[in-house]
């Protein structure tokens, strides 16, 4: 963000020009004007060059920084160093009296300039530490959030791949179970996505009861949830995913302004890890699993029908 310094830094500017001012007079109050022949043109260059640099590192300071203490003790510093130089430069054109006072306020300015420059200096170190400690936090917030579903509080599917993309290197068993919520469809179209959103964080919170600590839940899609399992047997898994559906189906999910509870039907499938396996490879075989899983339910209802 810029900043106006006529509008935001009144006071900075006009003690930075008062101060080129006074050294200009004071500098010509006790001077002479020198002879063209005796004009060292290579030191006013030089001289002239610092002045005009030291003057450039203010205007950007007062154009880009807000007021506070920090900009006021890296200009006032620079100030000061300028007022110093402008006395050397304006000594290139004048002859000075020798052993004057002027001498003194040539000198001091510049080391006193120079300690106001270093506070200013250790002061935007630390506050840029702060600063750059908060961006780390939001960063690192921003990170999570795309990581997580925001309405289940679950991991989305691409922090699934990259565990099961962890986990798949190391030499344990390992399952991979899909748990879909059958005519979720139908129940949002019905009831409205405010409630089926509401069921998607019950279902969520049973998950999560009814997993161990070391297992991984993440919603995968819509109405599909899955769950690794690591350092799993098959038996195990078998159990876990039982239990699962169990508790599901058992939920009493009251919508709002209904008088009866909803049940939910679920369908699961699980697969375990095999030799060579990727995340793409284990998932799509939950995947067709999971499908062959539904067709069957399908094709039973229909058979019973």
């Amino acid at each position: 963000m810029r900043y106006n310094p006529f509008t935001h830094h009144r006071f900075l500017t006009n003690a930075v020009i008062a101060l080129f001012v006074i050294a200009f007079l004071l500098s010509a109050q006790a001077g002479e004007l020198k002879p063209f022949a005796d004009i060292a043109w290579l030191d006013i260059l030089g001289e002239g060059g610092i002045v005009l640099m030291t003057l450039t590192w203010i205007a950007a300071l007062l154009i880009s920084r807000p007021p506070g203490k920090v900009t006021s003790f890296l200009v006032l510093g620079l100030g000061l160093f300028m007022f110093s130089a402008s006395l050397d430069l304006f000594d290139e054109w004048l002859h000075q009296p020798t052993n004057t006072w002027l001498t003194w306020i040539e000198s001091l300015p510049a080391p006193i300039g120079m300690i106001f420059t270093s506070l200013g200096l250790y002061q935007w170190h630390q506050e840029q530490y702060v600063l750059n400690r908060q961006l780390k936090r939001r960063e690192a917030q921003h990170r999570e959030h795309e990581l997580v579903c925001s309405i289940t509080g679950l991991y989305k599917a691409d922090y699934l791949q990259a565990v099961l993309k962890e986990q798949l290197s190391e030499p344990q068993p390992l399952q991979l179970a899909a748990i879909d919520i059958r005519g979720f469809a139908d129940f949002n179209a019905e009831f409205g996505f405010i409630e089926g959103d509401r069921l998607l964080g019950e279902v969520s919170e049973l998950l999560l009861m009814n997993c161990r600590l070391s297992d991984v839940v993440c919603r995968y899609a819509g109405d599909c949830f899955m769950v690794l399992m690591p350092n799993t047997s098959a038996v195990q898994a078998k159990e876990l995913v039982a239990q699962i559906t169990s508790a599901l189906s058992h939920c009493a999910f009251k919508v709002e302004g209904e008088k009866h509870a909803k049940f939910q039907d679920v369908t699961a499938a699980l697969v375990g890890s095999m030799q060579g396996d990727t995340p793409h490879s284990l998932s799509s075989r939950l995947h067709a699993k999971l499908q062959q899983q539904k067709q069957q339910r399908v094709s039973h209802c229909e058979a019973v029908s």
